[in-house]
């Protein structure tokens, strides 16, 4: 029995448990009567699990290898639901075993768990009208690809449809509007930031807003 990847979402006594419950029988049965299909069923319905191979050996042992999904953000829904969105565009429960360091949404998040990704619902508008997640995915991933964002970034609070950062360093708010044209609007924080940090104490504003379109919108306190 194995799983895949550093972290730990799912272990070894919980992939037991799973295919325990999915037949009458797996540890003293011969390999030709364990319902192999039924395991994997059990395993792929479990939120943390990306894939699962379920097979027999020749000398008789049934083995299980358990791929398990990569969070890039939790979300905290405005009912109080916790859960993460994995690099895949699927909603993934919250583990016992482990808590991922990804950037945390809160604020109007009105969604659900959902066995669907995102990606299924592309082509789809009145899906993507109804939903933030896609926009959460969208700025989650400009985020982590950019080493000093993914640093700096850990709180994103929604407010109708608009996103604003509350930086790790700085007492400060940063509004970006909603997740698009986001490598101009990091850029142009990223000059502010250039221009202002070694000759103005950053903390003397509230907010940073860079959702207009050619400029910056300060608020001192």
């Amino acid at each position: 029995m194995e799983t895949v990847g550093d972290k730990k979402y799912i272990d070894e006594a919980l992939i037991t448990r799973l295919a325990t419950s999915a037949t009458d029988q797996i540890v003293g049965k011969p390999v030709n009567e364990i319902d192999l299909v039924a395991i994997h069923h059990k395993l792929a319905e479990n939120s943390s699990v990306r894939e699962a191979h379920v097979y027999t050996t020749v000398d008789g042992r049934c083995v299980i290898r358990v791929q398990q999904r990569t969070p890039v953000a939790r979300v905290f829904t405005s009912a109080g639901q916790s859960f993460y969105l994995d690099k895949d565009g699927f909603t993934m429960a919250l583990s016992d075993h482990y808590t991922a360091k990804v950037p945390v949404f809160t604020g109007d998040i009105n969604e659900s768990m959902s066995a669907e990704s995102i990606f299924d619902h592309q082509q789809d508008p009145e899906f993507l009208h109804s939903t933030i997640l896609d926009e959460v995915y969208t700025l989650t991933k400009f985020i982590s690809s950019n080493e000093f964002w993914s640093a700096q970034v850990e709180h994103v609070h929604v407010s109708n449809g608009e996103f604003e950062i509350i930086p790790r360093v700085g007492n400060h708010r940063l509004k970006i509007g909603d997740a698009t044209d986001l490598e101009n609007k990091f850029r142009k924080l990223m000059a502010f930031y250039a221009n202002t940090i070694h000759t103005r104490d950053l903390n003397q504003y509230s907010s940073i807003d860079v959702e207009y379109q050619g400029q910056v919108v300060c608020v001192k306190r």
